[in-house]
């Protein structure tokens, strides 16, 4: 959108200060980073490599330890997961120079060329859509949690977790925090999917097409922005019950007689199916 770097940061200080992500760790330090000159009066964001490298020499593992668990205990977290495979993907630097050389070139995203009235809306329905993915990330932060300690018994806190969280840790966010706590000091329901409770329901629901927005228009100008993209996908098939996944189970019944669950039956847990078709001749 051709803003400065300090342009970028005010817009993130408004972020930070009112509304869905106010008092939000990571948008609070992404503004004062955006600001931060260095002694010649250069901003030192303008002069650090894109190369992330904690992932691969072992100094930071949580991205690394977040996709693991959700894969072994079988928890869709595509927005944590895209998040890290970019990372390690961007540590890889002479890799992708060399990719870009085989390729003539990456490809160039287009810049904001419209009115100032059409910049202001989509820098809202940005804020809106980078809401929307943080508020995901929790849903599925707080799924492999759940699963987690349902498999070793921890009889987890989560309204404890929640403060813990909230004083001190780098994935604070008092206007989510204020909401989650709220749901789990409340309910004692022994059912903590987030996903089931109205209240983060109508949240999801009121930014979707602002997330929805702003993952069209990266397509259009070639943004890279894989956990709003990876938000939005989560979104639209975790509340979809006619997924193309039904013929996935098809192909896998017709080379692996693996058996799947007709339409004509109760919903039941993942389990194997009971039906199987002789897709070939004999």
């Amino acid at each position: 959108m051709a803003m400065t770097y300090d342009e970028i940061g005010d817009e993130f200080e408004r972020w930070n200060s009112e509304g869905e992500l106010r008092g939000t760790f990571l948008i609070d330090i992404g503004a004062k980073i955006n600001k931060q000159k260095d002694d010649k009066g250069k901003h030192v964001l303008s002069r650090i490599e894109d190369k992330v490298v904690q992932d691969i020499d072992g100094s930071e593992g949580t991205g690394t330890w977040s996709s693991m668990e959700a894969i072994r205990l079988h928890v869709p977290a595509p927005t944590l997961t895209d998040a890290h495979y970019v990372r390690v993907e961007s540590a890889f630097r002479k890799e992708r120079k060399r990719v870009k050389a085989t390729f003539g070139g990456h490809f160039p995203e287009d810049k904001w060329t419209g009115a100032t009235e059409g910049k202001e809306q989509l820098l809202e329905d940005l804020r809106k859509a980078v809401y929307a993915a943080f508020l995901v990330a929790f849903v599925q932060g707080i799924n492999i949690i759940d699963q987690a300690d349902q498999e070793n018994k921890w009889r987890i806190d989560f309204s404890e977790v929640i403060q813990i969280w909230r004083n001190g840790c780098i994935i604070r966010a008092d206007y989510i925090s204020d909401m989650l706590e709220e749901i789990f000091t409340k309910s004692s329901e022994a059912d903590r999917d987030l996903m089931h409770r109205p209240r983060i329901a109508e949240e999801l629901k009121s930014n979707f097409p602002s997330l929805k927005k702003i993952v069209m228009k990266g397509v259009e100008s070639n943004a890279i922005i894989p956990s709003l993209s990876a938000s939005l996908e989560y979104l639209k098939y975790s509340v979809n019950t006619i997924l193309p996944t039904q013929f996935y189970e098809a192909q896998l019944d017709y080379f692996g007689k693996h058996m799947f669950d007709l339409k004509s039956e109760p919903a039941g847990e993942p389990v194997t199916g009971k039906h199987h078709f002789e897709w070939k001749p004999a």
